[in-house]
């Protein structure tokens, strides 16, 4: 089997940036093409804790996904790689798993813990989600 086009789930967790270290090494040795996918949830998923502030955090966590997402890239460009990266928005599995589907993806990477927060203790892992109900393979990084 050969692995040409890879789904990447970053967050800037620990876990995830050990996924994106194996990634690019995976996707060198492979010539593959890394699409590296970031969640936004909606402020209704999480638990609001300013409430009175909405617009200023979202705001906050967009600039921190940009962040995240040119230090992705920036480590991508340092082995002379390339990598797409793709914000979602809802849910991360499902949000993951649709892409995924839509890219074509041979594989899902991603870390085995998260930022997931008081979201993630009702719905799961996003990992757990992701290697239950994917029919795409994931590989989970330790």
């Amino acid at each position: 089997m050969s692995i040409k086009n890879i789904v990447l789930a970053f967050d800037g967790s620990d876990g995830s940036n050990k996924a994106l270290q194996w990634t690019i090494d995976f996707a060198k040795e492979n010539g593959a093409q890394t699409h590296i996918t970031t969640i936004f949830e909606s402020m209704a998923l999480l638990a609001i804790e300013t409430a009175s502030n909405v617009v200023e955090l979202e705001r906050s966590r967009r600039a921190h996904m940009d962040e995240l997402t040119e230090l992705a890239q920036s480590l991508y460009a340092e082995h002379n790689l390339s990598a797409k990266v793709v914000i979602l928005e809802g849910n991360p599995a499902d949000a993951i798993m649709k892409y995924a589907k839509k890219v074509d993806a041979d594989i899902i990477i991603c870390g085995t813990r998260g930022y997931g927060g008081f979201g993630a203790l009702l719905l799961g892992s996003v990992a757990h989600k992701l290697v239950t109900y994917s029919k795409i393979p994931v590989l989970v990084i330790k």
